[in-house]
């Protein structure tokens, strides 16, 4: 029987060679960093960067946040690693583990941080996209216990497949474009965020004001009570595990955390019986978390600005539903996430391991609200630049879907 050519689907013209399989530590020279005593204050704030697993997210690396001195390198286990060397992370919370970048500069790293320094069969941009191609498949090799970690060991015996160099560094060149399109973007995204938040730190400080469509000046702004705008909402009571999964919509306590409006695709479903005597949100409804282990998640608010036939609230959130001739949906998405508003709501996160805040309180806060038709029109120019924000977050979505096709057809 012949044996089965070891090929990528996908490849460029006049490369035809099969492809070779070596172990990482045949390909490379393996070790990791270290950290200089934290108590020592000569070690620290020197010119040596010094980088994080924090930094590594499939990119380039050109700068640090943290910087050592040449004393704090002499006296660590930290290393010099040089321009060109491959770093992964070793350990990390949530996604990190096996994410991989690419040193631009010469730097240091900490001990959870592997390093990789190629030699003459492997061309290091090839590697970098070799890793980050089978990031899946290395977070898998990670020794069980309390916090599944990569180590050295099983790193240097990891299988690699690759050609020649020269189609080593064609593919590397052709996956390095579509990086740094990706890093435009996600630039791009950045820059309109950064914006938008210095907006709305001038138009609720009122530094910026609009006029209305004769030139005037808009009313003053009035001072209200939230008691006296709108009623609170409940959310779910009763409910246990077996509630959830079916049933009806309801909208999660991470939806009002990731977003100021609600979606409501991205909604959870929850068995309400018809004879239950539980509220159902609406139009307008405005939603706040009240119950969280950290206390920046208390009172993020969230607005539904899709009519429903029936939804329902988490138990960990209230609901606060306006009075729609005083506050305008649109316009509260974006005044209940205000830098201003989110002073007034912090102290009123009381607890130790857990933060809650009590309705009382809360209907007790006072705002200041513009005319209606002022309110429209702040609405309208920031939901235009959040259309640009999901725009540019739609391509980002795209162009790594993208690069994950071609990856996996480009790699054996």
């Amino acid at each position: 029987m012949s044996e089965i050519k070891k090929v990528p689907k996908l490849r460029f013209k006049k490369f035809t060679e099969d492809w070779k399989e070596k172990k990482v530590k045949q390909l490379s020279e393996v070790s990791s960093g270290g950290t200089p005593s934290r108590s020592n204050p000569n070690y620290w704030n020197g010119t040596i960067p010094w980088i994080s697993t924090s930094l590594i997210d499939f990119k380039d690396i050109t700068c640090a946040d943290e910087y050592i001195t040449e004393e704090g390198l002499k006296n660590s286990s930290a290393k010099l690693f040089p321009k060109g060397t491959i770093l992964m992370a070793m350990y990390g919370q949530g996604k990190t583990r096996g994410k991989v970048a690419l040193l631009k500069i010469e730097a240091s790293t900490n001990q959870a941080c592997a390093a990789f320094i190629t030699n003459k069969l492997i061309y290091n941009g090839f590697l970098f996209q070799s890793f980050s191609n089978n990031y899946d498949n290395i977070r898998n090799l990670s020794n069980e216990g309390g916090q599944k970690n990569l180590s050295g060991g099983l790193l240097k015996n990891y299988k690699i497949s690759f050609p020649s160099l020269a189609e080593q560094k064609k593919i590397a060149s052709f996956l390095s474009s579509v990086d740094k399109k990706l890093t435009l973007l996600q630039q791009k995204k950045s820059l309109l965020e950064d914006y938008k938040k210095g907006v709305m730190q001038q138009l609720f400080s009122q530094q910026l004001r609009f006029k209305d469509s004769n030139g005037n000046e808009f009313p003053k702004w009035e001072e209200k009570r939230l008691g006296s705008i709108g009623e609170t909402i409940s959310g779910l009571t009763g409910k246990s595990k077996e509630n959830f999964g079916i049933g009806k919509p309801y909208i999660q306590y991470k939806q009002i955390f990731d977003s100021s409006k609600i979606k409501i695709q991205n909604c959870g479903f929850v068995d309400v019986a018809e004879n239950e005597n539980q509220t159902k949100v609406k139009f307008g409804d405005v939603f706040f978390t009240t119950s969280s282990e950290t206390p920046h998640e208390i009172g993020t608010a969230s607005v539904l600005l899709d009519e429903v036939e029936e939804m329902y609230l988490n138990s960990f959130c209230f609901g606060l539903r306006i009075d729609k001739s005083v506050l305008y949906p649109s316009f509260a998405q974006f005044l209940f996430r205000s830098p201003q508003f989110r002073k007034k709501m912090m102290p009123l996160a009381q607890g130790s391991t857990r933060y809650n805040i009590s309705k009382s309180s809360f209907m007790k806060l006072k705002i200041k609200l513009p005319s209606i038709e002022e309110q429209t029109k702040i609405a309208n120019f920031l939901s235009a630049i959040d259309d640009k924000i999901q725009l540019v977050a739609e391509s980002i979505e795209a162009t790594q879907q993208f690069k994950k096709g071609l990856l996996q057809q480009m790699f054996v």
